[in-house]
């Protein structure tokens, strides 16, 4: 299966889960196309190629970083992708206690 046919069962997934998404998002602070953006979890998916490397370093600062490669397979893609969502949504939780504990 090809990374374009995994990217469309993630899509597929996403919508299912009702998770907002964009694709092909150009982002003006890194200069780079996302295949794949989840904005309010800012997670940027990446179909793997030769620079996976210069992804990386252009965007972990920003985003977390998700890439679909050819030696994975769709059901490990998506529950790659469930743990993402978890973390990120983990994450999130922690800075709004910490800031809450503040005020």
């Amino acid at each position: 299966m090809t990374n374009k046919e995994k990217l469309e069962a993630l899509k597929v997934f996403l919508n299912e889960n009702n998770v907002k998404f964009v694709e092909n998002h150009f982002s003006k602070t890194n200069k780079l196309t996302f295949d794949l953006l989840i904005k309010d979890l800012r997670i940027a998916v990446h179909l793997s190629d030769g620079n996976d490397q210069t992804f990386y370093k252009r965007i972990f600062k920003y985003y977390k970083p998700f890439f679909i490669r050819e030696s994975e397979s769709v059901d490990f893609v998506i529950e790659k992708m469930q743990n993402c969502i978890y973390d990120r949504m983990m994450l999130m939780q922690r800075k709004m206690e910490k800031a809450n504990k503040q005020k």
